[in-house]
């Protein structure tokens, strides 16, 4: 039986499901942006937060990938390059585009002030300023690009995987990656039957790095781990009964990343070549709340859920593109900064084996 040893590193789907993981939080916010109530949620999930679990369990096989075959240096140099460009651009379109237009069709204000504040705040990727100012008016959702704050928690992921492959090495690495996978469930699933009272931040944390982790394991135990469509059933039904039954959701976190890789494995070939080329999954993930915001406020949501949902998707992807042809594809070409130096050039740094962009 194939294992996930033999998961196909050039011709996967990764990247399409990504961006359908990305249309999804779309679908999700549509509800409390465009004033039509909450999410619609089934236990603990919501499309959105079924989303964000997918992102970060592809994250973790993406990136315990990249950690296993790069040094340190590298792998870090590289994971701001695919990071940070996207995020800072997002952060001053959404500070001096999004914000003004919004201010001026609204009963909002805005000054050129509030926008430096905003870009300002946000700069470690921790979302301390969610408005802008006043630039939003009290009838609006009072957040001018909601998806920003998992991108914190998930490049919290990225340095916790990096450290553990330096500290312990990578011979030792799997038996760290599985124990830290059991011992952050066990912490959330303590924490939250005990009522207990963490800081947002460690909270937060613990909700989301078990998926993270759950991908890190499937990539670490892939030479012992079947690859087949019975064991991606099996996985849909432990995500549905823990959905259904409304039990912890990080229960789900390992069903949730087999079912996603052995997707990305097992799509066929037309999925292949969505994103092969030009992955607009993170540009669609960072501009859709503003896009999102800016239609409802124009009154867009007028015309019921279906019309506004429809045409965030259709008003989101060009700027996805944009982002991926003018930032995110360009900032790629700096990622080889580091294989320059003889530390590299000397055998330390090995080329990544995916197209996937992780």
């Amino acid at each position: 039986m194939q294992t996930f040893a033999g998961f196909p590193t050039r011709r996967n789907s990764l990247n399409f499901i990504r961006l359908v993981l990305a249309a999804l939080v779309i679908v999700s916010h549509a509800w409390p942006i465009g004033g039509f109530g909450p999410d619609p949620q089934i236990g603990q999930f919501s499309l959105g937060s079924f989303a964000v679990a997918g992102f970060f369990a592809l994250s973790g096989w993406l990136i315990t990938q990249s950690r296993l075959s790069s040094e340190l240096p590298s792998f870090l140099w590289r994971r701001f390059c695919r990071i940070y460009p996207g995020y800072f651009v997002a952060l001053l379109v959404v500070a001096f585009v999004f914000a003004p237009i919004g201010a001026a069709i609204t009963p909002g204000n805005y000054t050129i002030a509030n926008g430096l504040q905003y870009t300002a705040d946000n700069l470690a990727m921790y979302i301390r300023d969610w408005t802008v100012g006043t630039s939003l008016p009290d009838r609006a959702y009072q957040a001018w690009n909601g998806s920003l704050w998992t991108l914190f928690y998930e490049v919290a992921c990225y340095f916790a995987i990096a450290f553990m492959v330096t500290l312990v090495g990578r011979n030792r690495v799997r038996v760290y990656v599985v124990t830290s996978l059991v011992v952050l469930t066990a912490a959330e699933l303590t924490s939250s039957r005990a009522g207990v009272s963490l800081p947002y931040v460690a909270a937060t944390f613990l909700g989301l790095a078990p998926f993270f982790f759950a991908g890190a394991v499937l990539y670490v135990m892939r030479a012992h781990i079947p690859l087949h469509a019975g064991y991606a059933g099996v996985a849909v039904v432990l995500t549905a009964t823990v959905v259904g039954t409304g039990v912890n959701a990080t229960l789900a976190a390992l069903p949730i990343a087999y079912f996603c890789l052995w997707s990305g494995a097992r799509l066929p070939t037309v999925c292949q070549c969505i994103g092969r080329h030009h992955d607009i999954s993170y540009g669609t993930y960072i501009y859709a709340f503003p896009v999102q915001q800016l239609i409802a406020l124009l009154h867009g949501a007028s015309l019921g859920v279906g019309f506004y949902t429809t045409a965030c998707i259709v008003m989101t992807l060009p700027l996805a593109a944009l982002s991926w042809l003018a930032v995110e594809k360009p900032a790629q070409h700096w990622r080889g900064a580091f294989d320059k130096f003889p530390f590299v050039r000397n055998g330390y740094g090995v080329k990544r084996r995916s197209h996937v962009t992780a």
